[in-house]
C-alpha cells in the first residue's frame, strides 16, 4: 500500500494540474486571436484536441481534491484553497468549452465583418485571463482588485455587437439572419469567458483572504430609475433610497429626453425637511445603458422603455412601475402642496422597496 502524500504535496499537485489546464486554455485563446489577425482554419483544429485534454485535467483535479478532503481533513487556508481549486477548475473548463465552440464556428464560416470589435473583446478577455492566472500562480493579487471594471469593457462591446446584429436582421434575408445570429452567438461566448475569469479571480481572493478580509468587492446589482423629465424625478427617487441600500446595490438614473435646466441640488432645502440629502447621479441615455446586473428597473410616471431595449434587458430583471410618481419638476419646485404629495407617495414606495432589497440580501447571505 502506497504512502499517502502530505497535505502540502497534494495541494502542490492540484495547483500543478490546474496550471497545466490553464496553459491549455490560454493556448486556445491565443490561437483564436491569431486566427482573427491572420485567418488559418487549420490551426483551429488543435483547439478541439486541447478541449479533451482540459476535460481530463478537470477530472484529475476533482479526484485529487476529493482525496485531500478524505485523507487530510484540511482547515483554514488549506481548506479554502482546496475548495477554490475545485471551483476554479470548473470555471476554466467552461472557458475551454467556450473557446472550442468559437473555434468550431470559425472553422465553418468566415470571420465576421466586425473583426476589430471581436478582436478587442478577445484581447480584453485574454487580459482578464492573464490577470487571474498571475494572481493564482505568482501571488500578485493587485492585478485582480478591479477586475470587474475591466469586465465592463467586454460587456460594452457585446452590447455594441448586439445592436449591429439587430440592424442586420432588419434586412430580412436568410443570409442576414444567419450572419446576425452568428454575431450574437460569438459575442455572447466571449462575454462568458470574461465573466468566468472574474469568477476565477473571486475564488483566488476567497482562498487568500477568506470571507471577512476579501479584497475584491463583488460587483453589486443595480437599481435603475427612469423618467421622462430629464432624470430629475428619477434622481430624487434614487436619493430617497440611497442611504438604506447603497452598500447592497448600485443606483443608476436613465432619462428619455434631453436634460433640462433643473438641477437636483435645487431641491436641497425641500428635501432636508425629510432628512434626505440629494445625490448627484450620472444621468444616462437609454441607448448607452448596459442592462447587465440590473436587478430592478423602476419606471416612473408614463415612461416607456423602447421595445428594442426591452429585448436586451436580462429576463431575470424585475420591472416595477410607479405611475403616481409623475410630476413636472417646475411644478414641484413652486407648489409645496404638490411636493408634499410627491414625497409622501415616494416615501411609501421607497420604504417598501428598501425592505424587499434587505430581505433579498439576507437570503443571499
Amino acid at each position: 500500500m502506497s504512502r499517502i502524500s502530505s497535505l502540502e504535496v497534494q495541494l502542490s499537485n492540484v495547483k500543478s494540474l490546474l496550471r497545466t489546464m490553464c496553459d491549455a486554455v490560454n493556448t486556445g485563446l491565443v490561437t483564436l486571436i491569431q486566427h482573427f489577425e491572420h485567418p488559418n482554419p487549420n490551426r483551429l483544429i488543435k483547439i478541439v484536441v486541447l478541449d479533451s485534454e482540459i476535460d481530463n485535467l478537470e477530472r484529475a483535479i476533482d479526484t485529487s481534491i476529493l482525496q485531500i478532503l478524505a485523507t487530510q481533513q484540511p482547515l483554514g487556508y488549506e481548506l479554502r484553497l482546496a475548495y477554490a481549486c475545485a471551483k476554479i477548475a470548473h470555471h476554466i473548463e467552461r472557458i475551454g468549452d467556450a473557446v472550442e465552440s468559437l473555434a468550431r464556428q470559425l472553422v465553418n464560416g468566415d470571420i465576421p465583418d466586425q473583426k476589430e470589435i471581436f478582436l478587442e473583446m478577445l484581447n480584453d478577455s485574454k487580459d482578464l485571463f492573464e490577470r487571474s492566472y498571475t494572481a493564482m500562480f505568482e501571488g500578485d493579487l493587485s492585478l485582480i482588485q478591479e477586475i470587474h471594471l475591466l469586465d465592463d469593457k467586454v460587456d460594452f462591446k457585446q452590447r455594441e455587437l448586439y445592436h449591429i446584429a439587430k440592424k442586420i436582421l432588419k434586412k430580412e434575408s436568410k443570409g442576414n439572419i444567419d450572419k446576425a445570429l452568428r454575431i450574437i452567438s460569438m459575442s455572447a461566448k466571449i462575454e462568458k469567458i470574461a465573466d468566468l475569469c472574474c469568477n476565477w479571480a473571486e475564488q483566488i481572493d476567497l482562498a487568500e483572504n477568506g470571507m471577512v478580509r476579501r479584497k475584491i468587492q463583488k460587483r453589486k446589482y443595480r437599481l435603475v430609475f427612469m423618467d421622462n423629465v430629464g432624470g430629475i424625478i428619477a434622481s430624487i427617487a434614487a436619493s430617497f433610497l440611497y442611504q438604506s441600500v447603497k452598500d447592497i446595490v448600485d443606483l443608476s438614473v436613465v432619462a428619455s429626453q434631453p436634460i433640462k435646466t433643473n438641477n437636483i441640488l435645487n431641491f436641497t432645502n425641500l428635501l432636508s425637511e425629510y432628512e434626505i440629502t440629494p445625490q448627484i447621479f450620472p444621468i444616462a441615455r437609454i441607448t448607452s445603458m448596459n442592462w447587465n446586473k440590473s436587478l430592478m428597473l423602476i419606471i416612473l410616471g408614463d415612461f416607456e422603455l423602447p421595445k428594442e431595449e426591452l429585448e436586451v434587458v436580462p429576463y431575470k430583471t424585475v420591472q416595477i412601475i410607479w405611475n403616481e410618481i409623475n410630476f413636472e419638476p417646475d411644478e414641484i419646485e413652486t407648489n409645496p402642496k404638490k411636493f408634499k404629495e410627491f414625497v409622501n407617495s415616494l416615501l411609501i414606495r421607497t420604504n417598501h422597496l428598501a425592505q424587499i432589497i434587505a430581505r433579498t440580501q439576507e437570503q443571499n447571505e
